[in-house]
């Protein structure tokens, strides 16, 4: 069935989801009370920090802004993997990430919406869309290896070198962290330099704040320029 027939089906299942180019669905709590490090609470803040700076890395991947990003998740409950993979989709499909939300947020498996007309060119073309048809449907999994591929182009580095950081049982969030820190550090650290303190018991804000960053400032060294919210 074409995509557009599905946006179709949307609009009169899910009105209110359309007319405020969001799905409905659980919200998503992104309200951090820790936004710094504290060493008597060394671990408090690293939530908050795993989230801005990945936040920082999709605005940078894809043409959406930060707050956009921020508030679909907050105020209009949007899953984080699904929208991550809704914006790679998109771009990989030239199709619209919200009509693929209100697709998703509906009942449709990712399986589903990439084998739609609408996206057979662009998924015989892709890797990745080839992978999530040929894999198990898990969302969390399917999240991952989009994030696999957009570290690979953004940072460029070889899908070696992400299997060998993912033997540390890294998230795509905390590898984000991670290649950003060792690219602000121009040389005097490497990944595996990194993740070496983290598995000595630093917590992931303290890392940032031995580097004298905030979690803050690591978020935006993705968007050195915008003056988007930082969350």
């Amino acid at each position: 069935m074409k995509l557009y027939i599905f946006l179709m089906c949307v609009f009169f299942l899910s009105t209110n989801a359309v007319a405020m180019d969001v799905p409905t669905g659980t919200a998503n709590c992104h309200c951090f009370k820790d936004r710094s490090y504290n060493p008597q609470k060394k671990y408090a803040a690293d939530g908050y920090l795993l989230t801005t700076t990945f936040n920082s890395f999709i605005a940078a991947n894809f043409d959406i802004s930060k707050s956009q990003i921020v508030m679909m998740k907050m105020k209009g409950g949007v899953d984080s993997d699904d929208l991550l993979i809704a914006l790679y989709v998109a771009r990989a499909g030239r199709v619209d990430f919200n009509t693929l939300l209100a697709i998703r947020d509906n009942g449709g498996s990712w399986k589903h919406i990439i084998k739609s007309d609408s996206l057979a060119a662009a998924e015989k073309k892709d890797r990745v869309l080839q992978e999530i048809l040929a894999a198990d449907e898990v969302k969390e999994a399917t999240a991952e290896r989009v994030t696999d591929q957009l570290l690979q182009e953004y940072f460029s580095i070889s899908q070696h070198e992400i299997k060998i950081l993912r033997q540390h049982k890294l998230s795509g969030r905390e590898l984000t962290l991670v290649l950003n820190l060792e690219r602000y550090e121009k040389g005097k650290k490497s990944a595996a330099d990194i993740v070496s303190l983290y598995q000595r018991q630093m917590s992931w804000a303290e890392i940032a704040h031995s580097f004298e960053l905030t979690p803050k400032e690591t978020g935006r060294l993705l968007l050195p320029d915008s003056p988007e919210l930082s969350m």
